[in-house]
């Protein structure tokens, strides 16, 4: 017999699949049409009893169905959180209760029918991959969800960055399979899985070095810091001069010794397996980068394990990229001129290289580890400080509000604004500041950027991920002749249109929106004030950009519709972004809430002065 705990996070994973997926369906297939309660229920003649103030309806066209659902709260910028669900029956000529999972599959089909009849059967027999990952997620995010119910063990304003780091129960806010862990059995889930907080040891393999590649712009090379990281904790390792030890997630060193290449280099004795040795490490949100507070350095590793839209592995030019970002970053005067903005570098990497291969699977990323043990409290990821909380429970964000205005005295709402005002300027500025500046955008979406709120407003944003660097081609002779060693990452320059695509999607509808969106559901402050005054900021950024930020500030407040990544259809395409040219997912293009914003606060001046 299923236990209750186990019923309840069902149905808790049921509802937060269901919401992820709606809220894409109506950004990417169809908007559907939004209707007051009370018209649509006077039109409908229903009998439900339905308590929200708006009703959205869905037709599909090729199946010939009707669902609507009621909105329990709808974002101007943001995810919409829709209640029950209906489905028109044309026998009973009536609306009646629909199961969540049930509908998703009826949309799932839709989109199946809608591949066919518009002629591409490539895309329609990849609705089974998608119904597939569905599933999956929501059972995995089932069984973390238990785990948290079980737990007991509060996740409060004041959670370390690892804490935070494994508190994603959800996943991304906008993604139709957030928990998919494809390769990843249940049973090493309780390992490897940020969510289930496990421990483990790094594998190791002693690899000749004539076979070894590795950088760094630390003054210890990455094989030194391997080795002093494994001598901390086993002080009688000893290592030949000619060899190098390399660490591997277990998954990715199980993966290693399948491969062909590898069974020859150890018969050769160029590589020797060395098993799990050295300090425990536990999984970070990405699932492949990993941490110990008492270690100098976080891993970032390939496995063999497909999240959300891509296998995940460790690209030749990304290492490169760690490298040359970090030097650029120390020579330019940005990060002194902003201190309050700050970049985790990758400073070092290590690999083996096999002949005609770009990658081989052993690439090692080095991160600097900014928050050890002692400077790691109240350090928070936006993903986790605006996350759906449990039912019954309160979001990390309002918990945080209501913390800081207890002790000042003053009202949710004026905590709010100027908790917001802060984090806009230490967290959005500068990374519109850097690009006008130096035509660098970062793809710094919710899950890479991290902020210090020990001290209750933000002090500190920091950008990880050296898969995020967009640096403009307009800018290129100017960064070179800064970095010269830039002319080995050829692949890190890009068209501005591009760019401006690239940093819309990430900086503000995977950021800024969300944050928006979150004040606004949890009743804190109104949306539209922090709308409103974002856009007064932007337009005082257009005035007094110089460079090529002018140009996408104004596009921000200008464009009827901005790119926006579409997840569900990168998803049901099959696509892995980081095999697709560019690493380009679908993209698709959305109402840019800052002009629909402004035509109605315009619409609303104008009608108050005709009065």
């Amino acid at each position: 017999m299923i236990n209750y705990m186990q019923q309840i996070a069902k149905q808790i994973a049921e509802n937060a699949t269901f919401q992820a997926f709606i809220n894409c369906y109506i950004r990417e297939v169809s908007c559907g049409h939004w209707v007051k309660k009370e018209e649509w229920i006077t039109e409908q003649r229903l009998t439900i009893l339905i308590t929200e103030g708006h009703m959205l309806e869905l037709e599909l066209p090729i199946q010939n169905t009707r669902i609507a659902f009621d909105v329990e709260y709808k974002s101007l910028v943001g995810r919409h959180i829709f209640g029950v669900s209906l489905k028109y029956c044309t026998k009973q000529k009536q609306w009646l209760l629909e199961d969540k999972l049930t509908i998703l599959i009826t949309l799932i089909q839709e989109l199946h029918l809608m591949g066919k009849v518009d002629g591409c059967p490539g895309l329609s027999s990849r609705f089974d991959e998608l119904i597939l990952r569905i599933i999956e997620s929501y059972q995995t995010m089932a069984n973390y969800i238990e785990n948290s119910l079980e737990d007991k063990k509060q996740n409060g304003v004041n959670a370390t960055f690892i804490e935070a780091e494994q508190s994603l129960l959800f996943g991304h806010w906008l993604h139709p399979t957030p928990k998919s862990r494809q390769g990843m059995a249940n049973w090493q889930q309780t390992s490897y899985a940020p969510e289930l907080q496990g421990t483990f040891q790094l594998h190791y393999f002693r690899v000749d070095r004539k076979i070894v590649k590795e950088s760094s712009v630390l003054e210890k090379s990455a094989s030194e810091l391997i080795y002093q990281s494994l001598t901390k904790s086993q002080p009688d390792f000893v290592m030949s001069e000619k060899h190098s030890l390399i660490p591997m997630h277990p998954l990715q060193a199980q993966w290693l010794l399948q491969q062909q290449y590898v069974k020859e280099a150890i018969a050769e004795g160029l590589i020797k397996y060395e098993g799990a040795l050295g300090a425990f490490y536990t999984a970070t949100s990405s699932i492949r980068t990993v941490y110990s507070s008492n270690e100098e350095m976080m891993y970032k590793f390939s496995i063999p394990v497909k999240i959300t839209n891509s296998l995940r592995v460790n690209r030749t030019h990304e290492l490169k990229a760690g490298i040359v970002m970090a030097r650029l970053m120390n020579k330019i005067d940005f990060l002194q001129n902003h201190p309050s903005f700050r970049m985790i570098d990758d400073p070092a990497y290590m690999t083996v290289e096999f002949p005609n291969q770009t990658e081989s699977g052993f690439e090692v990323i080095f991160r600097s580890n900014v928050f050890p043990k002692g400077h790691d409290e109240g350090i928070c990821m936006i993903a986790a400080l605006v996350q759906e909380p449990l039912p019954k429970e309160k979001s990390r964000l309002y918990q945080l509000i209501m913390e800081i205005s207890q002790s000042e005295f003053r009202s949710l709402e004026s905590i709010s604004l100027d908790w917001f005002k802060v984090y806009w300027k230490c967290a959005i500025e500068p990374l519109l500041r850097l690009y006008d500046e130096y035509g660098i955008a970062l793809e710094a979406h919710q899950q890479n950027s991290v902020l210090n709120i020990s001290s209750g407003y933000p002090t500190t944003y920091y950008y990880r991920d050296n898969q995020g660097y967009y640096l403009s081609k307009t800018y290129k002779e100017e960064l070179l002749s800064i970095e010269p060693s830039l002319h080995e990452t050829a692949e890190l320059f890009y068209e501005d249109a591009l760019i401006h695509d690239r940093f819309t999607y990430y900086l503000f509808m995977n950021q800024l929106f969300p944050v928006i969106s979150r004040f606004g559901a949890d009743q804190l402050i109104d949306e539209k004030i922090l709308l409103k005054w974002s856009i007064d900021q932007l337009h005082l950024l257009e005035k007094e950009f110089t460079g090529f930020g002018k140009a996408f500030v104004r596009n921000i407040l200008k464009q009827e519709e901005l790119a926006f990544k579409a997840n569900l259809l990168t998803r049901f395409h099959d696509v892995d972004e980081l095999e697709a040219e560019l690493e380009q997912a679908v993209y698709t293009k959305i109402p840019n809430p800052f002009v629909l914003q402004h035509e109605e606060a315009e619409y609303a001046a104008a009608t108050a002065f005709s009065f």
